[in-house]
């Protein structure tokens, strides 16, 4: 067979993958947003029927076969086409390691797994959740193992969600983010400044958070008539195509800070995936790349915009409009202070910028030395609070604030901890060059999102998944990654707003 023929059938394939994993990733949306509680397993048995049918698409002989023929002439290709056979060899070399059967097991596992998650940290129930995590723990485990890896078996789930990421290069990154910040949050701790952020624990209705997050998206460049918000446990972003991108995020009545940054936060991630350039349309390139530069925009906007001085200078007034009672005579400088106000936190999603990656880390280590076998999940509740002990001086007082917080072990997504880290350091990085190049404050405080949109969609946007992480850094930056970045902008924020 020609090479054109097989172009042309590797298109058609590409596009019954899509539609099907399109349809798959729709009733995860459905279950996790709006699916009733005691039709749960349900859902997740059909959720599991339609990945298992991905899944065959994808390790079909058909598929293997035309991947393979073209892969053979790569260079020949056109750049989108060698991308997408790239992205898709990777994926079914890995899936068809796996026996089809342990898919869909897997999936109606997981839904059990997340809905068992979700009643033990309503109730603070570890032993409910413990045998679900097991499971968790236990198939993936199994699936590195049929995957191989080299190094630590973690290296294997990195790589899934970074390409090219090692526990040697995370190492790295992550002393020397700790080797700066630490010192700078003991300073902190020890400042004499005090911050009143008591306006932000008044009662915010949560109608008028709806009204909220919906300005929010309308201003940074979310297009709501090619997306929707709805409200789900735990906020998160997932796409099917340029034109249907889906947020979730979720309402506390006396901390509406928690939805503004959320909704930054997820618009970020939604954003990205609207803005890719049209030719990757309907291929496996047409998305956000991957897990830490996915994170990067995310924090971009909840951080780097969000915290700013800038966007409250622009956000105060209109936000006034929705909560006029709660925010009467609240200045834009007390609101920036109050939004950046540092102090320790139990939880990964109420920590303070400086604070946060300090949680990170303390996942990413858990998650490794289970991986690497030198941790029992039995013991996980006792190490998780000893952690939190020694770096933050916290010990959580039930499992709701503790081990049972977040979603992610539920689901099995395990090395995705690290990429909120990460995000944070590719971020702090191109948004040094961002702000040599624009003039942030001024666009931020004027409403200009418009601009700096352009300048992220020129840089990395439209680029979908053409480039790897490494190289789209080194693309905006010119160097890789590296941690100084991230100190550097803490150092500078902090001390000033904290006379250090």
């Amino acid at each position: 067979m020609k090479l054109q023929r097989y172009k042309e059938k590797f298109a058609v394939l590409q596009k019954e993958y899509i539609r099907s994993k399109q349809a798959d990733g729709i009733l995860a949306w459905d279950w996790r947003a709006i699916t009733p509680r005691k039709a749960s397993y349900e859902r997740a048995t059909l959720v599991g029927m339609v990945s298992a049918r991905t899944n065959e698409l994808l390790c079909s002989p058909e598929m293997t076969v035309t991947l393979d023929k073209l892969y053979e002439h790569i260079e020949e290709l056109d750049k989108v086409t060698a991308a997408c056979v790239r992205l898709m060899k990777r994926e079914n070399e890995r899936k068809r390691k796996i026996p089809g059967h342990f898919f869909s097991e897997f999936a109606v596992l997981q839904g059990e797994s997340e809905s068992a998650w979700e009643q033990a940290k309503r109730t603070d129930d570890w032993e409910l959740y413990k045998p679900h995590l097991k499971n968790m723990f236990e198939y993936t485990r199994r699936m590195i193992d049929l995957w191989g890896y080299e190094g630590s078996p973690y290296n294997a789930l990195l790589g899934n969600c970074e390409e090219g990421m090692t526990t040697d290069i995370l190492d790295r990154l992550f002393a020397e983010v700790r080797d700066g910040i630490v010192p700078l949050i003991k300073k902190v701790q020890h400042s004499k400044i005090t911050v009143d952020d008591s306006f932000c624990r008044y009662a915010y209705p949560v109608e008028g958070q709806r009204k909220m997050a919906q300005m929010i998206l309308k201003y940074i460049g979310f297009d709501l008539e090619r997306g929707l918000i709805a409200e789900s446990e735990h906020p998160y972003t997932c796409s099917f195509g340029l034109n249907d991108v889906r947020l979730t995020t979720h309402y506390y009545p006396n901390n509406f800070l928690s939805a503004l940054f959320s909704t930054l936060h997820e618009g970020g991630h939604g954003i990205y995936e609207q803005s890719y350039a049209t030719g990757l349309e309907g291929t496996v390139a047409g998305a956000g790349l991957y897990s830490g530069m996915h994170e990067s925009v995310a924090r971009f906007w909840e951080n780097i915009v969000g915290r700013s001085s800038a966007f409250w200078q622009f956000f105060l007034e209109p936000l006034q409009t929705i909560f006029p009672e709660q925010l009467k005579g609240v200045t834009p400088g007390e609101m920036y202070r109050a939004v950046n106000k540092s102090g320790l936190s139990y939880t990964r999603i109420g920590a303070d910028e400086l604070t946060y990656n300090l949680h990170i880390m303390l996942r990413y280590e858990l998650e490794r030395d289970v991986f690497e076998g030198k941790v029992d999940i039995d013991k996980l509740p006792q190490l998780w609070n000893e952690k939190m002990e020694s770096y933050l001086g916290l010990t959580p007082p039930n499992g709701t604030l503790g081990i049972l917080q977040d979603i992610q072990w539920s689901m099995a997504q395990f090395g995705y901890f690290p990429a909120y880290a990460l995000g944070n350091i590719y971020n702090a990085q191109y948004t040094d060059i961002l702000k040599k190049e624009l003039g942030f404050d001024k666009l931020v405080a004027a409403g200009d999102f418009k601009t700096i949109l352009n300048w992220k969609s020129d840089r990395l946007y439209q680029y979908g998944m053409l480039r790897s992480p490494e190289q789209t850094l080194i693309e905006i930056t010119g160097k890789p990654a590296s941690g100084s970045f991230l100190v550097d902008h803490l150092t500078k924020k902090f001390s000033t707003l904290y006379r250090l």
